[in-house]
């Protein structure tokens, strides 16, 4: 693997040690390395955001004509066609309920956007005593300070501590390791979500502003909550007053099969945030989608909400985001996503279920996982010293993929792969990738035993 020495460059990467690959050139599905090495991408350009692939034309001239006619103007004194034809169109995607949109950079802004449009309800209401957040762990929420404050996982989190405000968090509904293992699905939703509500009232429901989570999250290694979970979510809110915040920057605009994958469980978030897909690695947008209820409650006391980022409603964004709305749509890929999932879901019980060091298979959609263990039977995971990661993504990289493969340090996942390849891959490439994922395991597996 052709990589970027840190010491070489003036970039300050953000682990100065590691090495990165230098990738020079995309189309689709595909990326090429400075050497000419070509890759297929199992990760929408690692962070997920490339949901429709790369070098996609229309995206690209969308974008042209867009410049061409008003490249700029901020959206605290003026709005753009673009601007408002795209919270249509997501209002129209939108659960029923919710009508309204703000846009901003991204998926960290989008989060802490929710929070303060759950703030300015609660004053709204006459409810000022409403401050507190309730998340889980683990989770991850963004970069910046609040949406950090909101994210449960220490290894993260636990260097910036002084600066963050103190969200609680309580156990996700993960049920392959922890205290939910061996539980049955009735029974893990049921602690789970009255874990949620002891919180609350311990707390003191009159303080508790808002619940965050994320229907299908990378930090859980993509575990899937069992049914009925969301629905006691939104009945505990509900009772308490809470405003549930739904965090679908990974997990939304069509990625587990449904537009959003709280879509899944027939339940509707407060306030749902999204970013990734939305641009599809084309342009920075994010967004928040807003219940009626709560748009209006804001609207009827006239409370302004004077925050806004300098790029928060691009009018070139928005542009580039109903561009992709329109891929989706035209093409059928979020059915495209429901069907390929199905089958991506297959292969890897197929194809890696029987090997030794391969746990557990989860997901919904186009984003699914793989975790690793020393022992099946216990779910032991490995320690970081093994270095799995880096083992299973060089081997995959000497086959032609690009991979993304964590370490997580939680007493609830460990190594995890995960599969979010862009919309449009085909069925040649995810059969291709699996059985590359299978001689890849089989290769360095053996040297993560005896490490």
């Amino acid at each position: 693997m052709n990589r970027a020495k840190s010491g070489e460059s003036a970039v300050f990467y953000r682990n100065p040690r590691d090495e990165y690959p230098m990738l020079v050139r995309a189309a689709g599905c595909r990326l090429w390395d400075d050497r000419g090495v070509e890759l297929i991408d199992l990760t929408s350009g690692i962070s997920g955001a490339a949901l429709i692939g790369q070098g996609n034309e229309i995206v690209a001239q969308a974008m042209v004509d867009q410049i061409s006619r008003i490249s700029y103007a901020h959206t605290t004194g003026a709005t753009t066609p673009a601007q408002e034809e795209l919270a249509l169109r997501l209002a129209a995607l939108a659960p029923n309920g919710v009508n309204k949109v703000m846009f901003c950079s991204g998926g960290s802004e989008a989060n802490e956007i929710a929070l303060r449009i759950t703030r300015q309800f609660h004053l709204a209401r006459g409810e000022p005593k409403r401050w507190k957040v309730i998340g889980l762990h683990p989770s991850y929420h963004g970069a910046t300070v609040g949406a950090l404050s909101m994210t449960g996982r220490w290894e993260i989190n636990r260097d910036y501590e002084p600066y963050l405000f103190g969200a609680r968090k309580v156990i996700a509904p993960v049920s392959y390791r922890g205290p939910y293992r061996d539980l049955s699905p009735d029974e893990v939703v049921t602690r789970a979500a009255d874990a949620l509500d002891s919180a609350i009232e311990s707390e003191g429901p009159e303080t508790v502003a808002a619940f965050v989570a994320e229907p299908v999250s990378l930090s859980t290694g993509m575990s899937v909550p069992p049914p009925g979970y969301w629905s006691r979510v939104r009945e505990i809110c509900d009772r308490h007053g809470v405003i549930f915040i739904a965090d679908e920057v990974l997990s939304g605009m069509g990625r587990t099969g449904k537009f959003l994958a709280l879509d899944h469980a027939g339940v509707t978030a407060d306030i749902t945030t999204l970013a990734k897909g939305l641009g599809g690695g084309y342009v920075p947008l994010g967004a928040a989608l807003i219940r009626d209820s709560v748009a209006e409650a804001i609207g009827a006391e006239n409370r302004r909400m004077a925050e806004v980022h300098t790029y928060s409603g691009s009018a070139q964004s928005c542009a580039v985001g109903l561009a992709i709305l329109g891929i989706i749509e035209s093409d059928g890929l979020v059915a495209a996503a429901a069907s390929k999932g199905e089958l991506l879901g297959s292969l890897l019980q197929h194809h890696l279920a029987d090997l030794p060091w391969v746990g557990d298979i989860r997901g919904l959609g186009l984003f699914q996982g793989i975790e690793y263990v020393t022992d099946r039977d216990t779910a032991r995971a490995f320690e970081a010293s093994v270095d799995l990661p880096g083992s299973l993504t060089d081997a995959m990289w000497q086959r032609g993929f690009l991979s993304r493969t964590m370490h997580h340090s939680s007493a609830l996942v460990g190594d995890v792969t995960t599969m979010a390849p862009a919309l449009i891959i085909d069925q040649p490439d995810l059969e291709d990738a699996v059985c590359a994922l299978r001689e890849s395991i089989n290769e360095v597996g053996p040297s993560w035993s005896k490490a």
